[in-house]
């Protein structure tokens, strides 16, 4: 079986939903590391009013993608530990891809993303399920939509040339 997912990624009709994590944003917080705090440590952090997404660069090859996109069938899905990450998403996805706030929501856990796609699927009752695009880095979450939507699921590799 051919992969169509570069032709879906292409079609004028698919609604594309990233994360952000990995996907729209590099994880390179630690020094060597892609993380240096464990949860907790990260919520505590936040809260303290750090701000870990101002200093983020993009990735151009996602904001050469999206530039000629529809940006009303943009859409990001992203767990935070707390609000305040949230919105600093939110600043960075702006700043960076011009995604509209309205088209952005957050989760506590991962499986409620799949939630989220369920409530965006809703706003094109006439689109086929398999035009709602979730993009993701994480294995587990794509499986997880895989196996318990008809939603396309596409790994962040795809956009690498």
């Amino acid at each position: 079986m051919k992969s169509k997912i570069q032709k879906l990624l292409k079609d004028k009709k698919s609604v594309l939903v990233f994360d952000v994590d990995g996907v729209l944003a590099p994880m390179e917080y630690g020094e060597y590391n892609h993380y240096y705090y464990d949860d907790e440590e990260w919520a505590k952090e936040l809260e303290k009013g750090i701000d870990f997404y101002g200093k983020v660069k993009p990735f151009k090859t996602i904001q050469e993608f999206l530039k000629d996109k529809n940006m009303d069938n943009i859409y990001v899905i992203t767990k935070v530990m707390n609000k305040e990450e949230f919105l600093q998403k939110l600043s960075f996805l702006n700043k960076n891809y011009n995604i509209k706030e309205d088209n952005c929501y957050m989760v506590f856990k991962d499986r409620d993303k799949l939630l989220l796609l369920d409530e965006i699927k809703e706003k094109y009752p006439k689109l086929d399920s398999h035009y709602i695009v979730f993009i993701e880095d994480t294995v587990d979450n794509l499986t997880y939509v895989m196996n318990n939507s008809k939603y396309s699921t596409v790994h962040i590799s795809s956009f690498i040339k």
